[in-house]
């Protein structure tokens, strides 16, 4: 069996702020250890998610990482942390999101459901964030046929007999790519010879848009398998990717045995930010930064080619560095309308909000003052932005957490509503 080795290379705000572009997975896998499971963890933190000083001839970026596993019980079973220190020789790369430090730490924990909380403090400023996801972490050997969880592969390179694999955490790849790599370990307790596997990718209307087959022999009760998919020439959307494996015993036909995993992949279209997948979501979403007939103009092309033509002139007009083909600025953007979908929506798009509002224009506060349970006030937020000398306030007057900006009372932005 070819030893495959897992590596990384090597929320920065305050616990209770709107944060950030940090990224999370986690992957379970049959331990080494009996009656245990093996749960690799990878954390991606962008560097401007870090305060980097200046130190002699390069910069200095210094957080403290702790990772966490808790049961249902929510008593501690396992805990890490460690330092990281990043030092860099180029400025541009500490405030860009294209650059970043990839961190993993690996836990043999019993099988069940887990919360994993991570927290990341930067050293400098004392900001921090926390991260919480949920996680089942399987008993791989009750099954006659098993599969670990499906990563994608940001990189390999091989070394002799080793494969070296950098994870592609965040589930996205792009439209143009001329292949997709996937690893997986299959656990076979039922002595097949070889299995034969599926690729399937399931659209939003549940729909097989895509799938591929291969035969995997089998090297013994594991086999760590590399998958190269050949083509990514679908529709940019959100997929459910599944992996199914299916063989028949040697010994007698009659018994067959099937697994199956999944996760969620995101195919992105070609020079596009890393959270936009349709671009008529995003052209509205550019209500905070266009101007005059600007989005009229994207809306009325003539066809798909046009519109993203002219989507893309639009923030090329805005390029900080029109050098670079890769627009930090509109990757920033749409990080934060990521984030407030994701953190503030509810019956209308997290973006629309009053808070996604000011996050976006804005950025992640530097400090949040929550009241949420106050006896003699409706619950309420104040947003601080002390390097710009503003505050927001925000008040929950329905009691169900849509959150209306109440100071500065003055509409600065063309609301949504």
């Amino acid at each position: 069996m070819i030893a495959v080795c897992l590596h990384a290379q090597s929320e920065s705000t305050h616990p209770d702020e709107a944060v950030s572009n940090l990224f999370l997975e986690a992957f379970a896998f049959a331990s080494d250890q009996p009656g245990k499971g093996r749960v690799d963890i990878y954390v991606q933190i962008p560097y401007p998610e870090i305060k980097f000083v200046k130190e002699d001839e390069q910069y200095t970026g210094r957080f403290e990482i702790s990772v966490a596993m808790l049961p249902q019980e929510k008593q501690q079973l396992w805990q890490k942390s460690q330092l990281v220190e990043v030092n860099l020789k180029d400025f541009s790369q500490t405030v860009s999101n294209r650059f970043f430090s990839l961190k993993q730490f690996s836990a043999d924990i019993p099988p069940g459901k887990y919360e994993l909380q991570v927290q990341v403090i930067d050293q400098e400023s004392k900001k921090g964030a926390t991260i919480k996801r949920s996680i089942v972490v399987k008993d791989f050997g009750n099954d006659t046929l098993a599969l670990s969880d499906v990563m994608m592969v940001r990189r390999m390179t091989i070394d002799g007999a080793h494969k070296n694999i950098v994870p592609n955490i965040t589930g996205m790849v792009s439209k143009e790519q001329t292949g997709l790599y996937l690893f997986f370990e299959i656990y076979n307790h039922a002595q097949l010879d070889s299995v034969k596997l599926i690729c399937k990718f399931i659209n939003s209307k549940r729909e097989v848009v895509t799938q591929r087959t291969k035969r995997e022999l089998l090297d013994g009760v594991r086999t760590q398998t590399i998958w190269q998919i050949d083509t990514l020439s679908i529709a940019p959307e959100q997929y459910l990717l599944v992996v199914e494996a299916a063989g028949t015993s040697t010994t007698d036909s009659s018994k067959s045995f099937h697994a199956s995993v999944h996760r969620i992949c995101t195919v992105r279209m070609k020079n596009m930010p890393l959270f936009v997948t349709d671009i008529d979501k995003a052209t509205e979403e550019l209500q905070y930064i266009a101007k005059g007939n600007e989005i009229n103009r994207i809306r009325e092309a003539a066809n798909p080619e046009e519109k993203q033509k002219r989507f893309l002139e639009f923030w090329m007009k805005r390029n900080p560095n029109p050098k670079d083909p890769n627009n930090d600025l509109m990757e920033e953007y749409y990080a934060r309308v990521d984030y407030a979908n994701k953190n503030y929506g509810g019956y209308m798009d997290g973006w629309k909000t009053d808070r996604g509002m000011v996050l976006i224009q804005f950025g992640p506060p530097q400090n949040i003052e929550r009241h949420p349970f106050d006896s003699d006030n409706k619950p309420f937020e104040i947003w601080y932005y002390y390097s710009q000398n503003r505050e927001f306030i925000f008040v929950d007057e329905t009691g169900f957490g849509d959150y209306r900006l109440q100071y500065p009372t003055t509409d600065l932005w063309g609301r949504i509503r």
